[in-house]
């Protein structure tokens, strides 16, 4: 079943430009399960459709973070 999920950058590395938004838009769809990913700079978010039988919330948080962007779950 798919799963939607919207994350708020939180920490000191933001998403500052459309090259950020590309980066973690890769890191994410590298992640199996992982549907969709649009990263946007302007609101500090990340919208994520995945596959819940394969991945989780905490897994992509998990993921995210290892890359420098400590996040929140928004909603």
């Amino acid at each position: 079943m798919f799963k939607s999920v919207k994350f708020t950058v939180t920490g000191a590395q933001r998403l500052n430009c459309e090259k950020c938004e590309q980066r973690v838009t890769r890191l994410l769809n590298g992640l199996p399960g992982t549907k969709q990913v649009r990263a946007q700079a302007a609101h500090q978010q990340i919208d994520v459709l995945f596959d819940s039988a394969l991945l989780d919330e905490a897994a992509i948080t998990a993921h995210l973070r290892e890359d420098g962007y400590e996040t929140q779950v928004v909603g």
